[in-house]
């Protein structure tokens, strides 16, 4: 009788033992889901985005190269990409989307031209596929003919204002970019999209730079501040 009673007991702590784990397991299962959130009707456009559209943390980065502010933020992250793909994209679970604009056409007379001409360049580039390959190619390209002489690095530095009419033209070519890209860009085929997402986006932003990690947003970087001030922003929009 005692053996019947304790087969019994061990019967139902197996099923109680089963049944806990199925629950944890469902638990674990919904939990997990419940962190990721397609973000595809968000996003203006996936071809300048990196990482997972469902991943659980959507970073967005309002930008303008004619912005010095700008580009020294995403400058940052180019020149640590490698640990910004691991560390942020891909171990905290990062979407990551760059929308480009000309708001600086309607700011600046000194950089207006540039503002907008570098706008349609890098919108004619994504019609390619090529929106990452040439927004790098442009930083990297600013970079050594203009900025790291001190040219166009604030609002009180000397102005970019004599670039060549074929600058952002040849930045395409130099990453293998065309005929095709030459008629976009020369035939102005993106300026009624640049204006229309640089709309949108003024009423979105604060000024540039401007960053929505997740629920933290803010706007503005100092053409002094590093990688580190960088991660500081990027840790800010984490999600507990």
């Amino acid at each position: 009788m005692t053996d019947l009673k304790n087969n019994k007991v061990f019967q139902v702590s197996k099923w109680i033992v089963l049944c806990g784990l199925v629950i944890l397991l469902i638990t674990l299962f919904i939990s997990s889901s419940s962190s990721k959130v397609d973000h595809s009707d968000t996003v203006w456009d996936t071809r300048t985005t990196i990482g997972d559209i469902d991943a659980k943390n959507y970073y967005i980065q309002y930008t303008d190269l004619a912005c010095p502010y700008c580009t020294v933020f995403s400058r940052e992250i180019m020149n640590h990409e490698d640990e910004f793909k691991k560390d942020y994209i891909e171990d905290k679970d990062i979407l990551y989307e760059v929308r480009a604009t000309d708001m600086i056409y309607e700011y600046s007379d000194a950089h207006a031209q540039m503002s907008r001409d570098s706008a349609e360049a890098i919108y004619c580039a994504t019609e390619e596929d090529k929106f990452w390959d040439y927004y790098h190619a442009a930083l990297a390209a600013l970079w050594d003919d203009y900025q790291s002489n001190g040219i166009g690095v604030s609002k009180t530095s000397e102005p970019i204002t004599d670039l060549p009419a074929n600058y952002w033209l040849n930045i395409g070519k130099s990453i293998g970019l065309g005929d095709q890209f030459a008629e976009c860009l020369n035939s102005h085929k993106m300026v009624s999209k640049v204006q229309e997402n640089t709309e949108k986006a003024a009423r979105l932003t604060n000024g540039l730079p401007y960053f929505k990690f997740n629920k933290f947003a803010t706007g503005g970087f100092d053409n002094n501040w590093g990688w580190d001030y960088v991660k500081k922003y990027l840790d800010s929009g984490l999600k507990k």
